[in-house]
Formats: C-alpha cells, sequence, structure tokens
C-alpha cells in the first residue's frame, strides 16, 4: 500500500456497526412506542387537544434537529479550522473507518473550505429547524 494511505482502524469500524445498531434499534423502540402512545392518547383527548399535543412533540422535535444540526456543522467548523492549521488531512491521531489517502497544502485546504460551506448550511438548516420548531411549539 502507499506510504500516504493511511489505513483503516477494524476496532474503530467495529465499534461505530455496534453504535449504529444499537441507535437503529433504540430509534425503532421510540417510533413504536410512541406510535402506542398516540394510540391510547387520541382515545382519550379531544381531537383539537391531539392536534395541539401533537403540534408541541413536532415543535420539540425540530428543535432536537436544529440542536443536532447546530452540534454538526460546529464539530465541521473545527475540523475545518484544524485542517487550515496543518494543512494536512486526515489529522494527526485519526482512525478512519475505511483507508484514507492523505491529502497535504493545497489539497487539504480545498477539504477546509468544503467543511467550513458544510458548517453554514448545518448551521442554516439548525436555524431554520429550531425556528419552524419554536413556531410549531407556540401555536
Amino acid at each position: 500500500m502507499e506510504p500516504d494511505v493511511i489505513r483503516a482502524d477494524p476496532r474503530t469500524r467495529a465499534v461505530t456497526l455496534a453504535v449504529l445498531l444499537v441507535a437503529a434499534a433504540a430509534a425503532i423502540a421510540c417510533v413504536l412506542g410512541f406510535q402506542r402512545w398516540l394510540e391510547a392518547h387520541a382515545a382519550r383527548v379531544s381531537p383539537q387537544q391531539l392536534i395541539a399535543d401533537l403540534r408541541q412533540w413536532i415543535g420539540v422535535a425540530m428543535t432536537a434537529v436544529g440542536l443536532c444540526f447546530l452540534l454538526l456543522g460546529g464539530h465541521a467548523a473545527r475540523l475545518a479550522r484544524r485542517i487550515g492549521q496543518l494543512r494536512s488531512w486526515p489529522l494527526p491521531g485519526a482512525r478512519p473507518l475505511r483507508d484514507t489517502r492523505m491529502l497535504h497544502g493545497d489539497q487539504a485546504l480545498r477539504l477546509a473550505r468544503w467543511l467550513n460551506a458544510a458548517a453554514i448550511l448545518a448551521i442554516v438548516l439548525a436555524a431554520i429547524a429550531a425556528g419552524i420548531g419554536v413556531r410549531l411549539s407556540m401555536l
């Protein structure tokens, strides 16, 4: 293998797969639990109250989505800053999921610019999602 390639870390790959499987199982459990709760709640309240409750829950969920986008945008901006400082990718100490070619100089700076653009997009989406969430929660 070329010296400019960082080999994939099998342990990181295994941990990532395990985390994704647990997250998928938790998401399925949440959806099924919400469905059961919604059926029971709909039987107890009026349609108007159900609509108001659902708006509030959707508002909370959208605010949480906004927070996730904000965290993702912050992470992308932090990575871009570190790549710009070191002019290298992957960063020292990285344990990639797959074999990754080293980028230096202008190539690394190009990646940093893309990450900055992604950070801006994620922050804009965070603001939109949070705005929708707040609006739905207040209606």
